[in-house]
């Protein structure tokens, strides 16, 4: 697509810079992308009166510090049955109150019950912005995902043996990391616009606090090394076109297996993006959780 200042009713000048801007050579691709209209998708996914929402905290022993929670339970579930899980990571700057109070997560997870989707739980969780993965200070949310927490979710009855992991940008990278660490803890993966850097480099000049140093990035951040950990589990991804972590994506795709899913659609880095993804994606995750029964 071809830029230019009459476009964007700018001068010569501004019109210079949104063609560098778009082509992700300065900064402001974002700014270009709202002026386009980029991000003006159409997101209206079904959604339906929600369960109840439990919040609680427990000690988390791997990050030293009691660590708040949510858990978004289908409506009207089943009497005497041990529900299915699914652990969501949020993103950059968020909190386990994120996927109820920003994304509406929890009424998507109603009307995914409503068409047909296995009911299952998403336990929600405050990682801070540690970007899920063990730190220098000695914090770890890594493994407070795949240990602490699931003995906190098993305490509310829940099924724990097998879960499954869904995140948003830096929660998902997040998810990706988890279920390459831990493979045959997860039944599948979800990520919505991934967090994903090709270099440590790259990674510090967008958040210089994502990675502690190069050997830090390449033990954790180096997604292209882990990809064949998910070869055996449903793994989808979600990426919007106009999305400042596509061309990273796109790339990553090569390494991935053949058996994950990435799908690109319009849209950016945002709230409409994420929530129209989210129906594809809690069909998968429902379905894995709780796969139909053999044929008689």
């Amino acid at each position: 697509m071809i830029i230019g200042s009459a476009t964007l009713g700018a001068s010569g000048g501004l019109g210079l810079w949104a063609l560098l801007a778009d082509a992700r050579l300065v900064p402001g691709r974002s700014v270009v992308d709202t002026m386009l209209g980029r991000c003006d998708i159409v997101s209206n996914p079904p959604e339906a009166e929600p369960g109840k929402v439990l919040k609680s905290s427990f000690y988390s022993t791997h990050r030293k510090r009691t660590v708040r929670y949510q858990l978004a339970y289908p409506p009207n579930p089943p009497a005497g049955r041990r529900l299915p899980v699914c652990i969501y990571l949020h993103a950059y700057g968020g909190d386990e109150k994120e996927a109820v109070e920003s994304f509406g997560f929890h009424r998507l997870l109603a009307g995914a019950v409503a068409a047909g989707v296995p009911p299952f739980v998403i336990a929600t969780v405050d990682g801070g912005d540690r970007y899920w993965h063990p730190r220098a200070d000695g914090d770890n949310p890594l493994a407070m995902v795949l240990e602490d927490f699931p003995t906190a979710l098993a305490q509310h009855g829940l099924a724990t043996d097998k879960l499954a992991v869904m995140g948003i940008s830096m929660g998902g990278y997040g998810a990706l990391l988890a279920a390459s660490e831990a493979p045959k803890r997860f039944l599948a993966a979800v990520a919505s616009s991934p967090a994903y850097w090709d270099s440590f480099g790259e990674s510090q000049g967008a958040n210089q606090t994502a990675f502690d140093s190069e050997d830090d990035w390449r033990a954790y951040g180096d997604l292209r090394k882990r990809a064949t950990a998910l070869r055996d589990i449903p793994v989808r991804i979600d990426c919007g076109d106009a999305d400042p972590f596509e061309p990273n994506l796109r790339g990553l795709q090569k390494a991935l297996p053949s058996t994950t899913t990435l799908a690109f659609a319009p849209g950016c880095h945002d709230g409409p993006f994420w929530r129209q993804a989210a129906p594809e994606q809690l069909r998968l995750i429902g379905t894995s959780l709780t796969p139909p029964p053999p044929p008689a």
